[in-house]
């Protein structure tokens, strides 16, 4: 599958309407959140580090639908395995966007895999603004380290490309775009990845 054909997902906005049986035989119709029409996103990586100092994954948005996207509305994960009781530090260094408007959390997987127990979260502020058909965000230089700042393990990570060097779509980092899976498979189990159209 394409990494185009991959995007081509839940974009269309037209709710979606699942049909129910009530008790007394009539049919009610119960509406399912979905991505706008012609609402579509990429994410592009590049990884900036193969040590055991920090992760620095940065990456790129990418607006490849027919109509505008609000950046709020947008979360990327990124995903890895955590090493044995550590904590985590996030930290931008550098962001096209600035990086005052740039969020990091971390969150946990409800079914862990043997590359993935953890992710970083990334969102957006309303200060990101609009991104335009066609546009990206720019460059977003993001890292995180262990708390204590004790050596990491990258080699075991789902998201990590240790070849990655130069800005390419990703499907191992997902996005969202108002809560709806767009784009990037998530690791199994842990929740829906968009389905082809």
């Amino acid at each position: 599958m394409s990494d185009q054909t991959r995007t081509r997902t839940t974009r269309l906005r037209a709710a979606l309407a699942v049909a129910a049986v009530t008790g007394l035989g009539a049919t009610a119709l119960t509406v399912l959140p979905a991505a706008a029409a012609g609402e579509a996103v990429t994410v592009q990586y590049r990884q900036s580090a193969t040590g055991s100092d920090q992760v620095e994954p940065w990456l790129k948005v990418v607006n490849t639908g027919t109509t505008g996207v609000p950046l709020s509305q947008v979360k990327v994960r990124y995903y890895f395995k955590a090493d044995a009781g550590a904590s985590y530090t996030y930290a931008c260094s550098w962001a096209v966007k600035g990086c005052a408007n740039i969020t990091g959390t971390f969150g946990t997987l409800a079914n862990p895999t043997a590359t993935a127990d953890r992710y970083l979260e990334v969102g957006f502020t309303a200060g990101a603004g609009t991104l335009a058909p066609g546009a990206d965000t720019g460059d977003m230089q993001l890292r995180f380290h262990r708390s204590n700042w004790q050596p990491l393990n990258q080699s075991d990570d789902y998201s990590f490309g240790p070849a990655q060097t130069a800005y390419a779509n990703w499907t191992k980092v997902t996005a969202t775009v108002g809560g709806v899976p767009v784009w990037g498979t998530a690791p199994a189990g842990n929740g829906p990845t968009p389905t082809p159209t």
